[in-house]
Parts: C-alpha cells; structure tokens; sequence
C-alpha cells in the first residue's frame, strides 16, 4: 500500500470522528459544512478526487469498524 493511501485512510478515521462529534453537539447541518470544508482544505493537500477517495473511506470506517455512532 503506498503511502498516500495510508495517509488518506488516517485523515478519513479522524474526520469520521470529528464529524460524529460535531453532529452530535452542533447538528447535521453543520456536521456537513464542517465536513466539507476540511475535505476542500485536504484536497490542495492530496490531489484531485482525494474528497471522494475520503468520503468512500469514511464510509467504511462508519459501516466496518465503528460500534456506536
């Protein structure tokens, strides 16, 4: 696996969690301004498709590995 992808798969577990977290103290809607405002600022850091790379990653993170939401 290259490095990258190990990277983006780190980023992806750590806005799984922030996003829970602010969609639990500030609401759906803001969850998602949230969320992609920082998949806009990883994109400049990972290339073209990175958000959607991520957001498939954080897809599985969320139905694989997490218990509770």
């Amino acid at each position: 696996m290259s490095d990258r992808i190990i990277l983006e798969m780190a980023e992806a577990r750590m806005l799984v969690a922030s996003y829970f977290a602010a969609k639990r103290t500030h609401g759906p809607v803001q969850a998602n301004r949230f969320l992609e405002k920082q998949l806009k600022k990883l994109e400049k850091l990972y290339g073209k498709g990175s958000d959607v790379r991520m957001k498939k990653n954080m897809r599985q993170i969320t139905d694989e590995e997490l218990y509770e939401v």
